[in-house]
């Protein structure tokens, strides 16, 4: 069943979402293999047609000083009122002119404890995001990561990397003055803080800063923080907020819509663990 659900979330018609890889990373000591997967979704059709599904799906596999995990986040949200119906009535909830949704990312990474606070880590990363006019981006980097502080109620960590990134924008939405192909090379940190107040609560706050090395006006914030209840031991509640910040969004043609620099969400959810 695990491997059934692993495959579905791999199809290519899934939305995908920028992922905090802190709040998925279990930082369990116990080894072998772990994993959770969830699933929100929201569906209407009458006065107003709407769809809204997304999930996340982690596995983590961990021996001696080595631990392996994948992370794949995903998101379509379609939309159509009687309105758009009447003024577009060709268009409908599963067409692409509806959405407002669709985005994919997986991301793959690799830790090897150096001692019980560092850990030298290595990870390569695919995102695709249609309404940041994104087809592609590649990435991949290395650095350490540190623990400021650690016990059993949570910790505080803080990693830093060097990574190459390869983006392809999409050249309709794009002006024409921007460069659909490029390769930067950015700084990749962040600091997280974990706490654990009791059996089956969860909090986790991280924040990311990612400049480029030859720009650092150009530069990516992200930051989420976000609570887990477990209603069973398999089931979780989970509630989360998060920010984020492009400073060089890709520029538009003169006269369209231009992609924004800030985004919030809030959200929550169910998270199937095993």
């Amino acid at each position: 069943m695990r491997w059934l659900i692993f495959i579905f979330l791999l199809l290519p018609n899934l939305a995908m979402a920028q992922v905090n890889v802190e709040k998925l990373r279990s930082n369990g000591v116990e080894e072998g293999l772990s994993g959770h997967i969830g699933l929100t979704s929201a569906f209407t059709y009458g006065n107003i047609q709407f769809a809204d599904f997304g999930a996340t799906a982690h596995q983590e596999f961990k021996k001696g000083e080595h631990t392996l995990f994948w992370i794949l986040s995903a998101r379509f949200a379609a939309k159509r009122t009687q309105s758009d119906l009447l003024a577009e009535p060709d268009v409908g909830l599963w067409d692409k002119d509806a959405r407002f949704s669709n985005l994919m990312l997986q991301h793959l990474r690799y830790n090897y404890s150096l001692s019980d606070s560092v850990w030298v880590e290595v990870f390569a990363q695919y995102e695709y995001n249609e309404f940041l006019l994104l087809d592609r981006r590649l990435l991949g980097g290395t650095g350490p990561r540190i623990a400021i502080t650690q016990g059993e109620a949570g910790g505080i960590y803080f990693g830093t990397s060097a990574m190459v990134e390869e983006e392809r924008l999409n050249p309709e939405g794009v002006s024409p003055s921007e460069a659909v192909e490029r390769i930067n090379l950015r700084s990749s940190s962040y600091l997280s803080a974990t706490y654990h107040p009791k059996d089956g609560v969860d909090w986790t706050t991280s924040a990311y800063f990612q400049p480029r090395f030859t720009a650092f006006s150009d530069y990516r914030l992200i930051a989420e923080t976000g609570l887990t209840f477990k209603l069973t031991k398999a089931v979780a509640f989970t509630a989360e907020a998060r920010l984020r910040h492009d400073t060089a969004p890709p520029r538009t043609p003169e006269g369209t819509a231009s992609v924004q620099k800030t985004d919030i969400a809030l959200k929550n959810g169910l998270k199937i663990s095993w």
